[in-house]
């Protein structure tokens, strides 16, 4: 029987030979990632119920990353018995203060294209950049470390064909909010986005974190781009060995199929008071900031930050505009540093802090009541970033550094062409 490339994982790891959309299956994921703000609490409802060791305990990542460093007494603590509890039930990977949980699974080789991924994050439909299908299941988690395994039902899958090439300066983040515009919550609600099409020769292996980590924000389970010759390239230069069948059959099922033009976008945007509200770059540069933001799991990767250093040179910081910009990973703030690129952002008036969650967690650099920032963050509902009074549009780092410059919301064209303001 033809099956989608989720139907083949989920059936793998269910240990059968087929499974089908709108089954009830159980499941044993390949790993199980929790960040340090759930952890603990999730390890003390085991303990009330009598679980003392995991089932799998090499199984099981967890990450310090949403606040680092600690900014309160409570993230202190919170980060102090993330380690003691790590230690005492011998998880197989514990993440202090080395980047955000979903590109180091990838960066570290932990994640293979066709793997099945379950965490506590909402985001880590990133790893799908990979070929592989993480899923957020929030405190189910628990369970999953304690047992195992948990139930699913498989989802059905719309195929989001890509085409042409993309125009300069229009990157993942468009085409995420492009396939926004094509598919609203009730569409995506519980399916799987699978992205396919020549178009993807376009978007970088990196790019495709972005491209996967942004589409649960319309209700998606998860988003994944199937394994091809760019995927192989990149996960074999960090000494990952791929293998298997990992793409849908021919003559698989699919609920939609949905097809986008890399060539007629555009810069997007998304506006306040959800990513799934998109406008046109072009319409929106009356919209002064006062901040701006690069970083986060949807972005900060080294070729985001060496894309927006080739924008700044020649330019400076909109004085008024306060710009902030985070490293993914402590290899990548390393990378970074060693070509020049984090010294060039602060000379051109940017403040570069070491890799965590930070201001996308709502932690760091929180914003007043009427002012605005323009971010590469996954969300912007009121009050995510300090006071529900402020407004948070989220964009490519691309557009996020063009507006930094300019002090208004811009495409990096209006750089290029010389009208920043």
């Amino acid at each position: 029987m033809a099956m989608t490339l989720v139907e083949k994982i989920f059936a793998r790891c269910a240990g059968r030979d087929t499974v089908t959309a709108g089954e009830v299956v159980w499941v044993r994921p390949d790993l199980v990632t929790v960040p340090e703000v759930a952890f603990p609490a999730y390890v003390k409802r085991l303990r009330g119920v009598g679980f003392e060791r995991f089932s799998n305990p090499d199984k099981v990542v967890v990450a310090i990353d949403h606040e680092v460093p600690a900014h309160s007494q409570a993230g202190a603590e919170r980060n102090r018995l993330t380690r003691q509890l790590a230690h005492e039930f011998s998880v197989g990977h514990l993440f202090d203060s080395e980047g955000i949980t979903h590109p180091l699974l990838i960066e570290r080789g932990l994640v293979r294209p066709g793997d099945f991924v379950a965490a506590a994050d909402s985001h880590t439909a990133v790893i799908g950049g990979a070929g592989a299908v993480g899923v957020p299941f929030g405190f189910e988690t628990a369970l999953l470390m304690a047992t195992g395994q948990i139930w699913v039902m498989v989802p059905e899958t719309i195929r989001v064909t890509l085409t042409g090439k993309p125009q300069p300066g229009v990157g993942a983040r468009d085409i995420a909010l492009a396939t926004m515009r094509e598919l609203d919550e009730t569409a995506a609600s519980y399916r799987l986005l699978e992205f396919a099409g020549e178009g993807l020769a376009h978007v970088p292996f990196w790019d495709r974190m972005t491209l996967c980590g942004l589409c649960i924000d319309i209700g998606a389970k998860s988003a994944v781009v199937p394994a091809d010759a760019v995927t192989v390239a990149a996960l074999e230069g960090i000494g990952v060995e791929t293998t298997g069948d990992v793409v849908s059959d021919a003559g698989a099922r699919f609920c939609q199929e949905v097809e986008i033009d890399l060539g007629t976008l555009e810069p997007l945007v998304s506006v306040p008071p959800s990513p799934t509200h998109v406008r046109r770059v072009s319409e929106m540069r009356d919209t002064t900031i006062q901040h701006a933001y690069l970083g986060s799991c949807a972005s900060g990767t080294l070729e985001d930050l060496r894309a927006a250093d080739a924008l700044l040179s020649g330019h400076k910081v909109r004085e008024g505009v306060n710009m902030l910009v985070i490293p993914s990973t402590r290899k990548t703030y390393q990378r970074a540093m060693e070509e020049g690129i984090l010294t060039r952002f602060t000379a051109a008036g940017a403040t570069v802090l070491a890799p965590t969650c930070g201001p996308c967690f709502g932690g760091l650099a929180q914003l007043c009541a009427g002012e605005r920032r323009i971010s590469t963050s996954t969300r912007n509902d009121p009050g995510r970033m300090g006071s529900a009074e402020a407004e948070i549009f989220l964009g490519s780092a691309l557009t996020v550094t063009a507006s930094a410059i300019a002090g208004h919301i811009c495409g990096a064209g209006d750089i290029a062409k010389g009208r920043p303001s």
